[in-house]
């Protein structure tokens, strides 16, 4: 019984030095805001952590915004940065950076045209995103 004691005292002094509300896991809901183009969208991301790796799920409502689908990152003290792709023709190589706060993460995001879609005329265009952890 005393051993079972220190092994939650410590997971709990673990979890004070690391805080574990700053770990990325879990189900994050909100919104996004394209900036450039004025449109907004429900927004949910499945984020698994594994050390400073992250790999997961991004979900977007709306059917004029890109980035649905597998996302990739990595997570630096409290700073996040996720990669995920645009729809392969038109935007590709969306990048999301943010900060988590409690159970909020809160940034902006940038999309790249592909090559072609640069040379039709494409450009970057950048939004805002927050989530907070469900």
């Amino acid at each position: 019984m005393n051993s079972l004691y220190k092994k939650v005292a410590l997971l709990g002094a673990a979890c004070v030095l690391v805080s574990c509300s700053d770990s990325a896991e879990g189900v994050w809901k909100g919104e996004c805001r394209n900036e450039t183009i004025g449109s907004s969208s429900g927004l949910q991301m499945t984020i698994k952590q594994d050390g400073d790796k992250l790999k997961g799920i991004l979900v977007l409502e709306a059917a004029d915004l890109y980035g649905s689908g597998i996302m990739e990152g990595f997570i630096m003290d409290k700073d996040v940065t996720l990669r995920s792709e645009g729809d392969g023709q038109t935007f590709v190589n969306i990048t999301w950076v943010g900060r988590i706060k409690g159970d909020t993460i809160k940034g902006t995001y940038r999309v790249e045209p592909t090559p072609s879609a640069a040379l039709m005329g494409r450009n970057v265009q950048k939004g805002s995103f927050i989530v907070n952890r469900k």
